[in-house]
């Protein structure tokens, strides 16, 4: 290795404050860009977190890359786009976070010295001609490596298993009777929180479903979702929510909504390891979730969480009961999951194995 600066470029689609993805690439785009041994690049088709990004030592780039293999005519010009920037930027490796713009740096680095990185936070099907093709795959979780294994065939040499991390969070927020105040419920409400991307795979229908049934019971219980509204499908749903039910755009900073909640819930059909789950553990909160993907390979049920069959309101309704009403329980397995979390999701060591990455990549031929 030389003295030189490594030039990165990072790629992904979607910059918004809900996704867990985004929230991954501003923290390797924060640390990274911090270190004089990198110059780092981002290119995204946009988003509403692209704030986040002008305090940054970070060169943004905003290209249309939203529409990838769905539109044939998009793909040359993107392709064009992005090896020029490349050579103009004398880009050393492309590091993407979707399977569109990682197809793209895999034919830019044809006929180049250009290497490439690829984070999979996805559990996906299909398509396997066009994906997972970089030098190097990290995958956010055991299920997504074996996804990779055995959907894709992607060799174990080339994978990488590394849980995402979190930095911590600066707690000095808003006190609790503020938020409730403010999201006008009352000082003994009890409230269920989910945040995250609004749409039927995080199970948000769902929820409110099983939430019905618990408010006919108990009064006092109030459902607090917060996020972008990806699924249109859903939007009728919560254009007539129930008594009860609290809707907030998505929010700059999640913590002081965690800091006020019961419970956190999470009631995925899939999902291959989300930071709400890391989140709440970070915030001693008891967290509930659907037994898939990296929920149920991250949460040992009854000891640093509840599990439940994903789809099955009735469970998912009776386990809400269960734990929201046990605040002995629902306070062990929230002290639980801080103890894993801390245990496993450390910033220093991912970043520390990322740059081994980067430099592994770059003495390939």
């Amino acid at each position: 290795m030389t003295n030189k600066r490594i030039n990165i470029l990072h790629i992904s689609i979607d910059f918004n404050y809900s996704c867990g993805v985004s929230k991954y690439v501003f923290s390797l785009l924060k640390i990274f860009g911090q270190d004089q041994a990198y110059q780092i690049f981002f290119i995204t088709n946009g988003g509403d977190a692209l704030d986040r990004v002008s305090a940054l030592n970070v060169k943004l780039t905003v290209v249309n890359f939203s529409k990838g293999l769905k539109n044939i005519f998009n793909f040359y010009p993107n392709l064009r786009t992005l090896r020029r920037f490349c050579i103009q930027n004398k880009i050393d490796i492309i590091h993407t976070h979707h399977r569109y713009p990682e197809f793209l740096a895999h034919m830019v680095t044809k006929g180049t010295n250009i290497k490439t990185v690829s984070t999979v936070h996805s559990l996906v099907r299909g398509k396997s001609i066009f994906s997972f093709k970089s030098d190097k795959i990290i995958a956010v979780s055991n299920s997504v490596k074996n996804m990779l294994s055995k959907h894709y065939k992607v060799s174990p040499e080339k994978i990488v298993m590394l849980y995402n991390y979190l930095e911590l969070p600066d707690l000095e927020k808003e006190s609790a009777l503020y938020i409730k105040s403010n999201l006008n419920i009352p000082e003994d409400g009890k409230i269920i929180l989910f945040l995250g991307r609004i749409t039927r795979v995080k199970g948000v229908d769902l929820l409110i479903k099983a939430f019905k049934l618990l408010r006919q019971k108990d009064k006092k219980i109030f459902l607090l979702i917060i996020g972008q509204i990806y699924d249109n499908s859903l939007k009728s749903v919560l254009k007539n929510l129930p008594d009860g039910i609290k809707l907030l755009a998505q929010v700059k900073d999640p913590y002081p909504y965690y800091s006020v909640a019961d419970l956190v819930v999470l009631p995925s059909r899939i999902d291959p390891f989300p930071f709400v789950m890391l989140e709440t553990g970070l915030m001693r909160k008891p967290f509930l979730g659907a037994r898939t993907g990296g929920i149920e390979e991250f949460i040992d049920d009854g000891v640093n969480g509840i599990l439940f069959e994903p789809g099955n309101i009735m469970q998912l309704n009776s386990k809400i009961d269960y734990i929201i009403n046990d605040r002995e329980k629902a306070q062990v397995i929230a002290e639980n999951l801080h103890l894993k979390v801390r245990e496993h999701i450390s910033p220093d060591n991912y970043v520390s194995k990322l740059s081994k990455i980067y430099d592994e990549v770059l003495t390939l031929r």
